[in-house]
């Protein structure tokens, strides 16, 4: 009777698995319009690393295919026919996904049903679409007024239409964040959002990813950048950095408090930076007197460019400093700085008060603390 029982405890934890394991099953079927000499459909997952096979199903001589996959977590996977041709799916167990195309590509046009994050995700990509052709008729048009005797006063009128376009789409994603918070989906238009003056979202909807899928590469590599923007969000005392002048002299950001300073990562090699220099260079003319020092950090790699752009943008200030690693530069990586010029304005506490400044809006935020 002892056995017996054994035996029957055995088979009901067997049943159980097998139950589990066909609960996280994910099943995908598909009617491709268009399959052109493709016999077979592909599963990857992915990775930072890349994208491996991981399931597959033929395609019939009518298009259609059904897949299955065991998924036990959501993730993110790329369904392809060939390394060109594909969409991204975000999968959940025990999803019933159905998917059906109306052209020779997978994308975002196709019909998917059943996958509430894939749903999502392209719900998102199609909204943004409608402010990417706008940005792009705005640029087209933007392009031909260069010739005209009214360049500046139309200039002025697309570059209005710009920032609306964009505030306008930043409207739309904050109620779409508000709606649904939490999806994988998210992770695909993270960029949309400023680093800088959209932190407060950034803030929520990392923690929100990082929460529910930890496991995820591409949200730990999220975690990791939005973990840095912490330690230097607007509020937040400015992190130390300590370099060698261009004479070996080792100065420190911190040296300078009670100043109001601008740091500012750049470099010669930075065409956008030396276009932006001979704004710093009058805003430090005009408020160094006040207590204003600009603390200039160089990516560099090159010694003799970066003291040539030195020389010839007059860039007069004492502080300069440099390690020349390019964008391993321990002050860029201390800041987060993943583009050039990068501004970062320091009050006279050591507090982080604004980011990328520039021009006028530059001197107006002196104007306010240095008066």
């Amino acid at each position: 009777m002892k056995s017996l029982s054994i035996t029957l405890i055995f088979l009901a934890l067997a049943s159980l698995s097998a139950l589990a394991q066909i609960s996280d099953m994910v099943t995908i079927k598909g009617k491709l319009a268009y399959k052109g000499a493709s016999t077979m459909i592909y599963l990857d997952t992915l990775s930072q690393a890349g994208s491996e096979d991981y399931a597959a199903a033929p395609i019939d001589e009518d298009g259609k295919f059904e897949l299955k996959a065991p998924v036990s977590k959501t993730n993110i996977y790329k369904l392809r026919l060939e390394e060109n041709n594909y969409l991204m799916l975000i999968l959940s167990p025990g999803e019933n996904l159905t998917l059906s195309t109306t052209g020779e590509k997978l994308g975002v046009d196709a019909n998917i049903s059943g996958s509430k994050h894939t749903e999502f995700l392209y719900h998102l990509i199609r909204n943004l679409h409608v402010f990417d052709l706008k940005r792009d008729s705005l640029n087209s048009f933007y392009n031909t007024i260069q010739t005209s005797p009214s360049r500046d006063s139309l200039s002025a009128i697309v570059i209005a239409s710009f920032m609306q376009n964009d505030s306008l789409q930043k409207v739309m994603l904050t109620k779409e964040f508000e709606a649904n918070p939490v999806s994988l989906a998210w992770i695909f238009v993270q960029d949309k959002f400023d680093m800088s003056n959209d932190f407060p979202v950034i803030d929520i909807l990392e923690r929100n990813l990082y929460t529910n899928y930890p496991y995820n590469t591409y949200i730990q590599q999220y975690h990791t950048q939005v973990e840095s923007e912490r330690k230097t969000a607007v509020g937040s005392m400015a992190p130390d950095i300590n370099l060698s002048d261009p004479e070996g002299t080792m100065r420190s950001l911190s040296s300078l408090k009670g100043k109001v300073v601008l740091i500012d990562f750049w470099a010669s090699w930075c065409g956008p930076c030396r276009k932006e220099n001979p704004n710093v260079v009058k805003a430090y003319a005009k408020y160094h007197d006040k207590g204003f020092e600009v603390f200039s950090v160089s990516l560099d790699k090159d010694r003799e460019s970066w003291l040539k752009a030195i020389a010839m943008d007059k860039l007069t200030w004492p502080n300069h400093v440099s390690d020349l690693k390019y964008w391993k530069s321990e002050g860029a990586l201390a800041y987060g700085v993943t583009s050039i010029p990068y501004t970062v304005l320091v009050d006279k506490q050591g507090k982080i008060v604004a980011k990328k400044l520039r021009g006028e809006a530059l001197e107006a935020k002196l104007e306010q603390l240095l008066k």
